[in-house]
């Protein structure tokens, strides 16, 4: 099966559709959904008041009719699918939308060709990957193995610093500027106000992010996925407690471990001057490899 096309078996859709959609989820969500373009799916995420990521999501026109605006697609993490329509229909209070599952599989492409209605995943904008989501009902691509498992599409995220899903960015605890979601256009703070934009928007103002997400990367041919069972994920600069990984995946072909770890941004000043400088790791030496798009790194007011 050619590595152009995956299934990504944790991941579904919901349709939001009614004359008042984007709308709805222009005031609840931090992208700007009013700016949605044909064939495109931008990153948004659902926060709490307090400004903390709930649900990070993928938000697109649903097709064919794109020019009426009437209907929404939102991707999400299928372990919060009960949650997540759950808190949509608390806000939606007149019943103005109508919010419904569908039978949509999720796939990923790197082929913009690969299928009728592909959508650009514009999270890949701004690095040296063009990636495509495709919806797909009722098995109208055959070329492509659902049983196969999500490898070289994990690996150019990690390598980009891309998170996604629950088990990369904690249900409620973690800031979108956190992970980068302004970064990769996912927070808009013109269109007015969103749930927790007030929090958000004095954190980017004054400069009071304290952490970041960052790909790492490191060479240890006697590690293992199994030893994060048992050791500390935590990363070292000397002796001093600088962040901890957060994810990671072998790239068999080059016998590297690909990541994204979240470190201390006081700490991630010395990385952005020296692109030389390691840190410590369950025994290894650990790089950083900031994406062009994550600098400069931005600075207290």
């Amino acid at each position: 099966m050619s590595q152009e096309n995956l299934y990504i078996k944790n991941r579904k859709v919901l349709t939001v559709s009614g004359l008042n959609c984007v709308e709805f989820l222009n005031n609840i969500l931090t992208s700007d959904i009013s700016k949605l373009t044909p064939l495109e799916t931008i990153p948004a995420a659902l926060l709490s008041p307090q400004g903390k990521v709930l649900y990070d999501l993928l938000v697109s026109l649903d097709f064919p009719n794109y020019s009426q605006k009437k209907s929404i697609l939102i991707e999400y993490d299928s372990f919060c699918e009960d949650e997540l329509i759950k808190k949509l229909n608390m806000y939606n209070l007149r019943k103005e939308v109508q919010i419904e599952k569908n039978n949509y599989d999720v796939f990923v492409s790197i082929n913009p060709k690969c299928a009728e209605n592909s959508l650009k995943d514009k999270r890949f904008s701004n690095t040296n990957t063009n990636l495509y989501r495709i919806y797909n009902k009722k098995k109208l691509i055959n070329s492509i193995d659902k049983s196969y498992t999500s490898n070289w599409y994990d690996l150019i995220r990690y390598q980009n610093c891309i998170p996604e899903g629950t088990k990369e960015i904690e249900i409620n605890t973690t800031l979108p500027m956190e992970i980068n979601l302004d970064l990769l256009g996912g927070i808009s703070f013109e269109k007015g106000c969103f749930i927790g934009q007030e929090v958000n928007a004095r954190i980017k103002y004054k400069g009071l992010v304290k952490r970041k997400y960052v790909p790492v990367h490191f060479n240890n041919k006697n590690f293992s996925l199994s030893n994060l069972n048992n050791i500390d994920n935590k990363i070292f600069l000397k002796t001093q407690n600088i962040g901890e990984v957060i994810t990671l995946l072998l790239d068999k072909e080059d016998d590297i471990w690909y990541g994204i770890a979240k470190i201390k941004l006081s700490q991630l000043y010395l990385f952005e001057e020296n692109n030389k400088l390691e840190c410590d790791f369950c025994g290894s030496k650990i790089k950083i490899n900031f994406p062009s798009y994550m600098l400069p790194l931005p600075r207290k007011i």
